[in-house]
């Protein structure tokens, strides 16, 4: 009985191991059929392990992987968690995004609302102001397309409807108004200024006579014109922030300036630019793909930038210049930020993972881990597969911003020389195996 039980070849079930040993100690037999009844209700010998330790939970994991409801259960859970989670956040930027441009159209009514004239006790007059609709933002000649047309408000309490309407005089202007870009406007002929009222700015010309319009709005509802606004670093010392080199986390600046002219009294004052209107405000409206937009604006010409107390002899005691500048601030979403962040983390953690298998299997000379072509083949997998990641980033740049410097080349690095080290490794074995033969 001795030697059957010490026999490496013979297999002993937990249920004959008791009886050998029982029957060799002479123990009570009603005790051995006690235990011999838990041993058939836990084959595998569990009930002895305490439970919640890591020897437990791994026992009982085997177990549910050998009855496989649980861990089928498990996983299927664990994607749905995923891919809700990741529909959620995507969806939440998105929302983000959709406010942003809510918020961006009530720019114009609070400014508007503020715009009150001292000369009829404050009640808020006719205003025009222009209203930009956002086409396209070109990195490489980092310039911000944007179409303008116009807008009237006659009441705070009202929505601005389309300039250049036949059927309300007060929106209709037949000969046009003149937009000018980039340009102020001085005082010019104090004589224009009509007893005092807040037609001041009819005083004025545009500081360049020669200059020609950047477009005519007012004649009809669809009266528009195109303008490229020139963008440039926001953040001098700040790399990260550094257009297209601090991608995506690079910011922008640009700026426009506007005069508008009233053609008709322009005609009779046979002055090109003169009879300059108040543009009281602007309105951004639609996006740009991956790209997000702040803007502020300033008027020159408003009521509250003007004391009325000049001569109407005396041009030199005319207000200041009267113009309209919007300042716009280029950034990316937080959509996109997001996806790029994920990106480098994805890549890292790839990068990583072999780095860690290649030391387990060279350094810690697990030859196992070198057999067949697993660990070689997934090097040069992810050896190309890491950089494609990049080109699927929204909005990116030509290669060589710091993401690259940072989450793309250090891990190709990192990759490359761990599928040389195991190629070199795999020679090695083979070579000690042929020569051991």
């Amino acid at each position: 009985m001795a030697s059957y039980e010490k026999a490496p070849s013979t297999p002993l079930t937990a249920q004959h191991s008791s009886f050998l040993k029982e029957d060799l100690e002479g123990q009570d037999p009603v005790e051995s059929l006690s235990r011999d009844e838990k041993a058939a209700d836990d084959p595998h010998g569990t009930t002895s392990t305490p439970k919640y330790t890591l020897k437990w939970w791994k026992e009982t994991w085997s177990d549910s992987i050998r009855d496989g409801k649980w861990p089928r259960v498990f996983y299927t859970v664990l994607g749905v968690v995923f891919i809700v989670g990741w529909v959620g956040i995507m969806l939440g930027l998105v929302g983000t995004e959709v406010n942003y441009e809510k918020e961006n159209s009530k720019g114009m009514r609070h400014r508007a609302d503020n715009h009150n004239s001292p000369a009829n006790n404050g009640e808020l007059d006719g205003l025009i102001m222009l209203k930009g609709s956002l086409v396209n933002f070109n990195i490489e000649k980092r310039a911000l397309t944007v179409t303008w047309s116009g807008l009237y408000l006659n009441n705070s309490n009202a929505e601005p409807v389309d300039l250049g309407n036949p059927e309300d005089e007060n929106t209709w202007y037949p000969d046009g108004i003149e937009i000018y870009r980039d340009l102020s406007s001085g005082p010019y002929n104090a004589s224009y200024v009509w007893d005092n009222d807040t037609y001041w700015e009819w005083a004025y010309r545009i500081d360049n006579a020669t200059a020609k319009p950047a477009g005519v709005i007012g004649m009809h509802p669809w009266d528009s014109f195109d303008t490229d606004i020139t963008f440039t670093q926001r953040y001098q010392k700040n790399a990260w922030a550094q257009p297209l080199l601090g991608y995506p986390l690079d910011q922008w600046q640009g700026q426009i300036v506007f005069v508008a002219s009233n053609l008709y009294w322009s005609k009779i004052y046979k002055t090109n630019g003169s009879a300059i209107m108040d543009i009281a405000g602007v309105q951004l409206a639609d996006s740009t793909l991956n790209w997000r937009f702040d803007y502020e604006y300033k008027d020159a010409c408003g009521p509250a930038e003007v004391t009325i107390n000049w001569d109407t002899d005396d041009v030199n005691t005319l207000p200041h210049d009267c113009h309209m500048t919007v300042n716009f601030i280029g950034r990316r979403p937080p959509l996109l930020i997001f996806c790029a962040i994920a990106a480098v983390a994805v890549n890292w953690t790839c990068a990583i993972f072999i780095f860690i298998l290649t030391c387990e299997a060279i350094i810690m000379r697990r030859s196992y881990m070198l057999q067949g072509t697993d660990i070689l083949s997934m090097c040069f997998t992810a050896l190309f597969a890491l950089p494609t990641i990049r080109s699927l980033l929204p909005g990116a740049p030509a290669y060589g911003a710091i993401i690259d410097l940072v989450g793309i080349l250090p891990c190709t690095l990192i990759v490359a020389l761990c599928a040389v080290c195991v190629s070199v490794a795999k020679l090695n074995k083979r070579y000690r195996n042929q020569k051991s033969e």
